[in-house]
């Protein structure tokens, strides 16, 4: 099994601390399949900011032709921007993957593309990207494993300024049970996280940071409780006093219900708080 990307690194908790909250939004999102072989794609979302009742809805398309290797992917939203990514796999090169990822906004005449590469095999994963707007910048990812150790190096250079405009490295352990994650970035700032599956239903993750010449620490806890295998209860906290909980309910095989919240515990008087709920509907294959 080849090893994840530079910024999938420490990904189990990430997704502790980020996946299963809403709040603050009211959401709705829709994935439905077509075709003889469901290769066509249909991803729909809405979302209403509770603070600024702005709007925001998006159109996904998706469609996979397997025997050449190429996925197309066709979008757009209400802010009025059209986006195309089209991904080839494999035809270059054994575990080589080429996307092409391109955005128009027709009411601004204003375009923006990116070219992308990514080749692993059961060692290595090398990623990289280039912007083709004006004076691009150029970054370039690696990540080797061996026995459960992970050693990553990411790096970019601008190509108007011609010098490196970042400087990253991070190590780190993954097991079934447990994944630790540290980093460093531009010499200046400094993190790790912890992910532990501690039994089939609890899991619980932390992180730290803190950047030079900052005296302030940042770190957070969360968990995960699964008591049955329809609910799922999440939390976390934070060194600024944010308290976020968040349940999520499988209705049926189909429908799945998010509701969470986050409370300033510090100022708790002096309101504040974020609210949201969501709703994910995906009709079985």
């Amino acid at each position: 099994m080849a090893p994840p990307s530079y910024v999938d690194l420490g990904k189990s908790s990430k997704d502790l601390f980020n996946k299963g909250y809403n709040f603050g939004f009211l959401k709705l999102d829709s994935t439905t399949k077509a075709g003889d072989r469901k290769e066509i794609e249909f991803k729909t979302g809405a979302s209403h900011n509770v603070a600024s009742s702005k709007l925001f809805g998006s159109l996904d398309v998706k469609y996979k032709l397997p025997a050449y290797g190429v996925t197309l992917t066709e979008r757009w939203n209400t802010d009025n921007q059209l986006g195309t990514v089209v991904e080839i796999e494999d035809q270059v090169a054994k575990g080589f993957k080429l996307t092409l990822d391109s955005t128009y906004a027709p009411h601004l005449g204003k375009r923006s593309g990116k070219l992308k590469g990514e080749w692993q095999n059961d060692r290595v994963r090398v990623n990289t990207d280039v912007a083709l707007d004006a004076g691009p910048i150029i970054n370039l990812s690696a990540v080797t494993a061996h026995e459960g150790w992970l050693l990553g190096f990411q790096g970019g250079f601008d190509t108007s300024k011609s010098k490196l405009s970042a400087t990253n490295v991070a190590v780190g352990r993954t097991t079934r049970d447990y994944a630790v994650h540290t980093f460093v970035n531009d010499g200046t700032e400094f993190g790790g996280s912890l992910f532990h599956r501690v039994n089939n239903q609890v899991e619980i993750g932390a992180q730290l940071g803190w950047t030079s010449g900052d005296h302030n620490t940042r770190f957070g806890l969360a968990t995960k409780y699964t008591p049955i295998k329809d609910w799922t209860l999440r939390g976390k906290l934070n060194n600024s006093s944010q308290l976020a909980l968040a349940t999520t309910h499988q209705l049926n095989p189909h429908l799945k219900l998010t509701m969470s919240a986050q409370f300033n515990i510090q100022n708790f008087q002096e309101g504040g708080h974020k609210f949201g709920i969501g709703l994910e509907f995906e009709p079985c294959c």
